[in-house]
């Protein structure tokens, strides 16, 4: 009975978010970007990120690849992550920039600080990891050089019935 009224829930929720996620938008500064979604590591560290609600960021281990590179609707599932891997072009450096992640209905976003650089690529994402962040709706990553945008990247995340491919490939349960 409780799966029944949360999949009503869902459908509701996200018939009012009708909106699909836009093209990513790039300053001429980035030389390669790349989105998608991936099955959360089991094992991550941590760093303090004082603008966030958990005030803390996921920080890899290994290197993560996606799984499903190029996709911007996400399943909301507990176990499943989504975001961005970016290069700059050759000759520039952002030693003190920042990301900025809106989610659905908040004004304000989760913001936390990243270095870019033309030497390797700088991945953010954003992992479900507890209920409460599983948000229908338009959720927008931004990477920031002072004032100056780097990119802007809007992912979609549906219920997870709406992804039958993605749902479940990560053996989590919602």
């Amino acid at each position: 009975m409780i799966h029944r009224a949360a999949a009503l829930i869902w459908t509701l929720m996200a018939s009012l978010a009708t909106a699909e996620p836009a093209a990513p938008v790039l300053s001429p500064t980035v030389g390669l970007l790349e989105i998608g979604i991936f099955c959360t590591p089991t094992e991550m560290g941590e760093a303090p990120a004082p603008g966030t609600l958990s005030g803390k960021v996921h920080v890899p281990i290994d290197d993560i690849f996606f799984d499903w590179p190029d996709r911007q609707t996400v399943p909301a599932e507990i176990g499943l992550a989504f975001g961005v891997r970016a290069q700059l072009a050759p000759g520039n450096a952002v030693p003190f920039g920042e990301v900025r992640v809106y989610l659905p209905g908040r004004a304000k976003p989760e913001i936390w600080g990243s270095s870019f650089t033309d030497l390797g690529k700088t991945f953010s994402f954003f992992s479900f990891d507890r209920e409460e962040e599983l948000i229908p709706g338009i959720w927008r990553f931004e990477a920031w050089d002072d004032v100056n945008r780097l990119y802007l990247v809007e992912f979609e995340v549906v219920p997870a019935v709406s992804e039958p491919g993605i749902t479940g490939a990560c053996g989590a349960v919602s």
